[in-house]
């Protein structure tokens, strides 16, 4: 329970602005087709990502390695925002090439301990076998550049599911697992993109891409929250000796 009250502070109101503009964006349907190219459009799919960005600029950092992690968060929110800009106005290799370096940072954020390479060679297999089911229908662009940037997307991945791995249970990991199963969503929502395109048309793709890539998002700025462990002991501590002292009253 200290650790949720510590997440909710941590969080709070400046976590509303991307719930807001993000109920904004599906209640406009800008995902739908007929909205896709315009300028309206481009700018309200953006606007939760720049509250995001917001979220980590105004987030208090204590520590030396979280606030180089929050820096690499936010450049890989920055870039994914260009990345969603060239999307939208039909530009998908520069846009996967923008997405390509958001990943990598989100990776340099994670860093690799620990290193739990099995996780790895899981998520290469079956990145390998799904990409071979459309690879002969790619254009030439990209079947050079959408391995690359699969094996970006699933290094990040990787990296997130090892640094949650450790003591899963325990709510002061929480933000890892949250960046954990925004990883997970990132993958969902880029395969349902490339499936959707190059395999098979996906009645449902374009809503099913948005609500995991916007979650996915989340999860992932939710690790630079840094829950105190020592704080929380120390409460408790506080606590325990405030109740000796009445009960020997």
């Amino acid at each position: 329970m200290d650790y949720i009250i510590q997440l909710m502070k941590k969080t709070g109101l400046k976590i509303v602005p991307f719930i807001k503009t993000v109920v904004i964006y599906f209640m406009l349907h800008t995902y739908k087709a007929e909205n896709h190219g315009q300028l309206w459009s481009t700018v309200v799919k953006i606007l939760p990502i720049i509250s995001l960005m917001i979220f980590v600029c105004l987030h208090d950092t204590k520590t030396k390695k979280g606030k180089h992690g929050s820096q690499y968060i936010l450049l890989g929110l920055i870039f994914s925002s260009i990345g969603d800009i060239l999307l939208n106005v039909d530009l998908f290799p520069e846009g996967m090439g923008a997405f390509a370096v958001a990943q990598a940072f989100y990776i340099t954020s994670f860093g690799f301990k620990p290193l739990k390479m099995p996780i790895g060679l899981v998520l290469y297999t079956v990145g390998v076998l799904a990409v071979s089911l459309f690879y002969m229908n790619l254009p030439t662009i990209l079947q050079m550049g959408l391995p690359i940037y699969g094996v970006l997307l699933l290094t990040m991945c990787w990296r997130a599911l090892a640094r949650a791995t450790d003591n899963p249970c325990d709510m002061k990991n929480f933000p890892k697992l949250a960046c954990a199963l925004g990883a997970v969503l990132f993958v969902i929502s880029d395969s349902l993109i490339a499936f959707d395109k190059f395999y098979i048309p996906l009645s449902f793709a374009q809503l099913a891409i948005m609500i995991t890539y916007y979650a996915a998002q989340l999860g992932i700025t939710l690790s630079i929250v840094e829950l105190d462990c020592n704080k929380t002991k120390h409460d408790a501590k506080k606590i325990h000796v405030k109740n000796h002292k009445q009960k020997a009253q």
